[in-house]
């Protein structure tokens, strides 16, 4: 009798340990896109979460439902705002796969309920703003955790890190990243395929850019001029790449913590070729953002050979080699660039895509000429480059590199290396490893450095070299 209060121990032990088995940790991935699919696969690894697709498009989420273990829900953000908040309200986490305009109101959401929040994409200003309340609210909100922004970060802090530890400092940094088709799936004019909406993609050549090169400051203007600030890449010699600058790059030195760096550039690559063709777009008015009422679903339907005819000024009826002649003068006569036009058919009889804009027909009309087939792989490169000055007066030269192809029938290339590390930030988050609280980036050791070392057991690799 007197060892009976032994068996009573076990057993509310044995109940307490069945509770805490039992109690799944909630998580809501808002947008069912490429990239949600990884990021699906991983969390079902683990059998104690219970996992919410919320998108508005119903055919994508029933087909994820077939595949993975989860509730899904059809919801539009932008104009379900109270069922956005109510299912945020039961959750433990938010996954925002949403373009960057959504991740706001998601981020408001959870403010609102005190949920924890993880992002692949950009910490916009309009999130930045929103930093006090997440403070105020206690929560976490993790951003920039993809490719690009994402893994680039982590691999420059890694390096940034162990060059302070040594009493070394930054001169240089260079990162150049481009998701690109697999080198034998590139055979178009633009040598590039698209995995979701073109239009940011066409729109990136609009952007001017800054970077630090040598300590003086560089302003690239988007447009026409754009085509100045294209760069031959050497590196890999087996690929035909070319890079070009993207965004400011100047603000790296205060978010990396290198003040002393004199050269900081961040940019994108692309196959030689892609920046004259898309620079033909431009010189031809294709890439403009201004409404064009011709295009509406209540107008009557154009040719593209009409509304190329309409950009360069001559008669809707003009013969297809008088329209030819003016395109090409319009170009510069540049042959490539005509040929470019021509191979995607923009001076033939096929209908325009109604849109509110030329551009948005365009990407329309280029996301269906220059989609991913059956079976096509798509690529992911990234080159980083250092100048680590130490403290004996040598320069060396660091470089990461890391290559990782898509797999046929799988997962693509650029939908691994954004799902994958956003969906290792997630699980950290349940798991209690990240403890800091606020509106963070992939910068500190304790959110980087386990997110590197998991990323290569799914087999993306980068390897390093220095001289």
């Amino acid at each position: 009798d007197k060892y009976k209060y032994i068996q009573k121990l076990r057993e509310s032990r044995e109940l307490a340990q069945s509770l805490s088995m039992g109690t799944k940790k909630k998580v809501l991935v808002l947008g069912s896109g490429y990239v949600s699919e990884p990021v699906l696969e991983y969390l079902s690894r683990d059998n104690k979460i219970e996992i919410t697709v919320g998108s508005d498009m119903k055919n994508q989420i029933e087909q994820l439902g077939k595949k993975y273990n989860i509730n899904p829900i059809s919801v539009d953000i932008s104009k379900q705002e109270e069922k956005l908040n109510s299912l945020v309200a039961k959750q433990d986490l938010v996954i925002s796969l949403l373009p960057y305009a959504l991740h706001p109101l998601v981020a408001k959401a959870c403010i609102t309920s005190k949920v924890n929040m993880i992002t692949a994409s950009y910490i916009t200003p309009a999130l930045k703003e929103l930093e006090k309340s997440v403070e105020d609210a206690g929560i976490t909100v993790i951003g920039e955790l993809g490719l690009d922004p994402g893994l680039d970060h982590m691999l420059a802090m890694e390096t940034i890190d162990k060059a302070k530890e040594v009493g070394a400092t930054i001169e240089s940094y260079i990162s150049y990243c481009g998701g690109l088709p697999a080198p034998e799936h590139s055979d178009n004019p633009l040598r590039y395929k698209f995995s979701w909406s073109p239009v940011g993609v066409l729109m990136n050549i609009t952007q001017p850019a800054t970077y630090l090169l040598n300590g003086k400051v560089v302003n690239v203007a988007g447009g026409i001029s754009f085509l100045d600030a294209v760069t031959p890449m050497d590196y890999f010699p087996g690929l035909n790449l070319e890079g070009y600058p993207n965004r400011d790059s100047t603000k790296y030195a205060e978010i990396y913590g290198i003040p002393s760096a004199h050269t900081l550039l961040r940019g994108t690559l692309r196959y030689k070729g892609y920046a004259k063709a898309l620079n033909g777009f431009v010189k031809l008015g294709l890439i403009n953002r201004n409404a064009f009422p011709a295009l509406r679903p209540e107008a009557s339907p154009l040719t593209w050979k009409e509304l190329l005819c309409d950009l360069v000024g001559i008669s809707p009826s003009s013969k297809h080699d008088v329209l030819k002649e003016a395109v090409f003068e319009k170009l510069g006569r540049d042959n490539t660039q005509l040929e470019a036009a021509e191979g995607l058919g923009l001076l033939g009889d096929e209908q325009v895509p109604q849109a509110e804009s030329v551009v948005d027909a365009l990407s329309k009309h280029l996301a269906r000429k220059l989609s991913y087939g059956p079976g096509e792989k798509d690529m992911i490169v990234m080159r980083d480059s250092f100048g680590i000055r130490h403290p004996s007066g040598h320069l060396e030269n660091k470089t990461i590199d890391l290559v990782v192809y898509g797999d046929i029938n799988g997962f693509s290339a650029m939908a691994k290396t954004v799902g994958l590390p956003t969906a290792m930030a997630a699980k950290m988050l349940l798991d209690g490893e990240i403890k800091a609280k606020g509106l963070m980036g992939p910068f500190s050791k304790d959110i980087y450095g386990p997110i590197l070392e998991r990323i290569k057991a799914e087999g993306i690799i980068y390897t390093t070299q220095s001289t």
